[in-house]
């Protein structure tokens, strides 16, 4: 009778070893992951920044719509900034409207200053600040945020 018992046992004992075996592996993958992610952001902060062309492709008092970075960029007699198209409640991609931007998800309105007017979101839409870079294009920096009111001069 003590040999089922002791075959029980084995299994129990391999059962364990091999779990405690992969609950290792497992940490130390968790570890590995976690220690590598404090270098992730120097690495991806290059691609926070990003041309979106020259002046002359903006037309004068009107709210243009860039599709590949969900960014509407502002442009008047003085000046050009960009604000996000993300809505701030849950991220679904807003619209221009009359009134200024209008989420289709869940009915957030903003107005054109990007400041919540009514409906589930809780923050207004980021205004990103603008350079020009030495061939000329402006260049979004999507790390530094800046108020509404802040432009690029011409």
């Amino acid at each position: 009778m003590h040999e089922p018992s002791n075959s029980t046992h084995q299994s129990r004992r391999d059962f364990l070893r091999r779990f405690s075996v992969w609950a290792a592996i497992g940490a130390g993958v968790l570890a590995s992951i976690s220690l590598l992610r404090q270098f992730i952001p120097r690495l991806t902060q290059y691609q926070r920044r990003f041309k979106i062309g020259r002046v002359n492709n903006f037309p004068v008092n009107t709210f243009t719509y860039m599709a590949d970075r969900k960014l509407f960029v502002y442009r008047d007699h003085q000046g050009i900034k960009a604000v996000s198209a993300i809505c701030t409640h849950l991220g679904c991609v807003i619209k221009k409207s009359d009134e200024g931007f209008q989420c289709p998800c869940h009915g957030s309105c903003f107005n054109d200053r990007g400041e919540v007017l009514s409906g589930a979101a809780t923050k207004d839409l980021p205004w990103f600040e603008l350079k020009k870079d030495v061939d000329g294009q402006i260049v979004v920096d999507l790390g530094r945020l800046v108020p509404p009111e802040e432009k690029l001069y011409l």
